[in-house]
């Protein structure tokens, strides 16, 4: 596996395992959010970017177990989002929000080396 160049964020392998460990000791259901690169790259190339900030959310309408979803947008130098406030505001119109879910919970979608 050829890595990215060390990042001064980068975590040893047990600590990320308590932290983790915590969480699930807490009660929540959801491990992790699964996130198809290309389109966290695709964030990331649009003019401004410098951040990309992620929400939390609840949805009633999936099943026990699955209702935590993550909700990212980018955000500029300032660490203001990058939303398009004019469209999106309900939800039978446009969408060009530039507010994005395509995120996928685990579980279902854990690797079978999780931690």
């Amino acid at each position: 596996m050829e890595k990215h160049n060390k990042s001064m964020y980068e975590i040893p392998l047990a600590e990320a395992k308590e932290l983790t460990a915590a969480w699930a000791a807490q009660g929540n259901l959801i491990k992790a959010f699964l996130v198809d690169a290309q389109e966290l790259k695709d964030m990331l190339e649009e003019d401004g970017v410098k951040y990309i900030r992620m929400y939390f959310g609840w949805d009633n309408s999936m099943e026990d177990g699955r209702q935590q979803r993550m909700i990212m947008v980018p955000a500029d130098i300032y660490g203001q989002d990058m939303v398009n406030k004019n469209v999106g505001t309900d939800l039978k119109g446009p969408v060009d929000s530039n507010v994005f879910d395509f995120t996928m919970p685990c579980p279902p979608t854990c690797s079978p080396d999780e931690f």
